[in-house]
């Protein structure tokens, strides 16, 4: 009797699979990992949502306070009635606004790559993403207040978008699209609120504030 030698694989005569061809429906999208998913239960299981909600509201409330900083050196206006103003109104629709980032993010996710994105791991996951904003308070140096405000911005951004592709479990474009969809609507929104006379809005958008009241106060001397 003849064995097969025993360095001869087991599916040798099994033939190969056929390559894929160009038009066949395949989802390019690479896998969770074992690491990966091992990660995201992780945040799931040790962080609750309260506990990220308040740590994303923490965060406005430090780019609030930054931007409030970087006002006191301005000599506008009132510090204590401004500083009311941006906790009570800009923070809270800071807030709003960033909720409604993140729903159309997920908009625009599942509309582009037809991808299910959990909300309340995506709530876990951005909340604790809002670490940037804690760099606000890095405002008060005067020197540096604008560029500090905007790495503070940026930063909140790309975290934002890295928290996104996790749980959606894909990077590219359509995630991509979807995070400066969400920015775009919270970016401009809190350009509506900043205003010279109601300088409510968190973070570099004082400068906006205080551009407007100077040159509001320069009209009027040139006008007497």
């Amino acid at each position: 009797m003849r064995y097969p030698p025993q360095d001869t694989p087991p599916d040798a005569g099994a033939p190969e699979p056929p390559a894929p061809v160009e038009g066949d429906d395949i989802d390019l999208a690479p896998p969770l990992t074992r690491p990966r998913r091992r990660r995201i239960a992780d945040v799931d299981t040790l962080v609750p949502m309260p506990f990220a909600l308040v740590f994303a509201l923490a965060a406005m409330v430090a780019l609030a306070f930054g931007g409030w900083l970087w006002w006191l050196t301005s000599g506008l206006g009132d510090p204590r009635e401004t500083l009311t103003k941006t906790l009570t109104v800009g923070v809270p629709f800071s807030f709003a606004l960033w909720i409604a980032w993140l729903v159309v993010s997920i908009a625009v996710v599942q509309r582009l790559g037809r991808t299910l994105v959990p909300v309340d791991r995506l709530l876990r996951e951005a909340g604790l993403a809002c670490w940037p904003l804690f760099l606000a308070l890095g405002m008060a140096i005067p020197a540096v207040s604008f560029s500090v405000g905007l790495v503070a911005i940026g930063g909140w951004v790309a975290a934002t978008q890295a928290a996104l592709a996790r749980v959606a479990g894909r990077t590219g474009r359509g995630v991509l699209a979807a995070n400066l969809a969400g920015f775009a609507l919270w970016c401009v929104v809190m350009s509506l609120l900043a205003s010279g006379d109601h300088a409510i809005a968190p973070g570099p958008f004082v400068a906006e504030s205080i551009w407007e009241a100077v040159t509001s106060q320069w009209i009027v001397v040139v006008q007497q």
